[in-house]
């Protein structure tokens, strides 16, 4: 798509937020130029036409040329122009398609690093593990046990991915067409507020945002776009479908699943039930690796024909993504506070949207076509929507604009776990997870029962640590949830290390 398409950038990234003295620029190259032997993600690159590219080695990238500096007019408000700026500007043409700009001069005692890299080399989880590689810590890959997938599963697999391809002739208006050029916002929510408001329904974070989301299009839809109104609208989302042994390879190990979203649904109540229903199964480690053989087993060329139709205007859909980070970055000793996705926008579609979660914030940006009118005014339509949805009676009443979120003055990162987040750890939370993550029969799992008796297998163990992780951030290994012997002493552990997380996971 690249190359039959070179003037769509399909530069990714992520600026990353700072506290501190700006560090010398060659001090910065020296740090990346460190990493190098150990990241095969910023050594390797694609070369050659079309499928028949093939991976080349560069074990040594110009880094003044990749590591560069741009210095800003004081004023906080310059962050977003220079960013904007960075998305629309090339990467390296030669070798690793990859670059870091230190960006400084806005705030004392401030500074941004921004992390770019071309999508054929990097996705998402790929530039995640990049970023917490350099600036952080990244968990040990967790192996998943081998688990037996029916022919049901397989089916299921081939039929979503047919179905994220169906013509739906929502966005094909001759006269309203998409201009292919490109808008991009961000807007910043608390994480609390969505984590807590799906977790109290069974969901978890990326099903709050989907909900805010469908709120903020429906919306919108109402007001500017008659063909999209009251009813669902066609949206993927990417699953990462990376192994363990795979965690630093480079390219695109995901794949997408379709997601519509609830639109029609009148209240934020049905969007947030329905949403939570819908992705329910994408969740399931048996589905993850059918797709996952599906992948393997499709033809190249017939996953790029698939992939292709998605980029017709009868067949065009909104992308979705969500990331979360849990543990602290930092560079040397200056803590990130606050981190900041952009990503890119195929050809043919009305909007890409990517949701990170880190140190209590989620933000969100928003790549829209600039012919979809209205439509750049998203962000504070998704902050909206976010204050509409349903209150759990642990949920804070903190507003959620922008400026009232810990933008700065933030001395250590915070996990993105929830201050509070002991209080909806508790039987009833745990068995849901189990239940509706775990796929265990909900009668066996009793407050008395051993986990014997209540079906907690290793793989059970395995999707509990990875499920505590994503919704709260609470870092507990299998090795550690499969010492209790008792449902009772399973759900005393984890609340005691919920609400000892802040502590545990800061840098000091």
């Amino acid at each position: 798509m690249a190359q039959v398409y070179p003037s769509i950038s399909q530069a990714i990234g992520v600026v990353l937020h700072l506290e501190g003295t700006t560090p010398p620029l060659s001090e910065l190259r020296a740090h990346v130029g460190s990493h190098l032997k150990s990241q095969p993600r910023l050594t390797h690159y694609l070369r050659g036409r079309g499928l028949k590219a093939r991976w080349h080695h560069d074990p040594a990238p110009d880094l003044n040329h990749r590591v560069r500096e741009q210095r800003l007019p004081s004023g906080t408000q310059h962050i977003d122009t220079a960013l904007t700026g960075l998305v629309a500007h090339p990467l390296p043409a030669e070798g690793p398609p990859w670059d870091i700009w230190l960006l400084a001069g806005y705030a004392p005692e401030r500074y941004s690093i921004c992390l770019r890299a071309h999508h054929s080399t990097q996705d998402g989880l790929g530039l995640i593990g990049t970023l917490t590689a350099l600036f952080g810590s990244a968990p040990a890959p967790v192996k998943h046990p081998a688990l037996r997938v029916g022919v049901g599963a397989y089916l299921s697999t081939v039929r979503d991915m047919l179905t994220a391809s169906a013509s739906n002739n929502v966005w094909n208006d001759a006269e309203r067409p998409l201009t292919g050029r490109r808008d991009i916002t961000w807007a910043d929510v608390p994480t609390q507020r969505l984590r807590n408001t799906a977790t109290a329904r069974g969901g978890d974070t990326n099903d709050g945002f989907l909900a805010a989301l469908s709120g903020a299009l429906r919306t919108w839809a109402a007001q500017s776009w008659p063909k999209g109104a009251a009813r669902p609208l066609p949206a993927i989302k990417m699953i990462n479908l990376r192994r363990a042994e795979e965690h630093d390879r480079p390219g695109n190990y995901f794949t997408f699943a379709s997601a519509p979203l609830p639109c029609h649904e009148p209240t934020a109540e049905g969007r947030l039930d329905h949403v939570i229903a819908a992705t329910r199964t994408t969740k399931d480690p048996a589905r993850h690796k059918a797709m996952r053989s599906v992948m393997d087993l499709v033809p190249a060329r017939a996953f790029h024909a698939l992939a292709t139709r998605l980029t017709t205007l009868d067949r065009a859909s909104i992308s979705t993504s969500y990331v979360a980070i849990h543990r602290p970055l930092r560079y040397k000793q200056d803590p990130v506070t606050r981190l900041q996705p952009f990503t890119w926008l195929p050809r043919h579609q009305p909007a890409s949207i990517v949701a990170c979660s880190y140190n209590g914030t989620t933000s969100v940006c928003f790549v829209t076509d600039a012919g979809l009118p209205g439509l750049d005014r998203l962000p504070w339509l998704f902050r909206d929507a976010v204050g509409a949805l349903p209150r759990s009676d642990d949920d804070p009443q903190a507003g959620i604009r922008a400026e009232q979120l810990p933008h700065a003055g933030v001395t250590l990162p915070v996990p993105a776990a929830a201050r509070d987040t002991a209080a909806v750890v508790d039987f009833d939370f745990i068995k849901g997870i189990l239940v509706h993550q775990g796929n265990l029969p909900a009668e066996s799992i009793t407050r008395q029962a051993t986990k014997e008796e209540a079906g907690i297998d290793s793989l059970a163990v395995t999707e509990l640590s990875m499920i505590l992780e994503e919704r709260l951030g609470v870092v507990i290994t299998e090795h550690e949830l499969a010492k209790p012997t008792t449902m009772e002493e399973l759900v005393s552990l984890v609340a005691q290390r919920a609400s000892s997380s802040p502590c545990r996971e800061s840098p000091q």
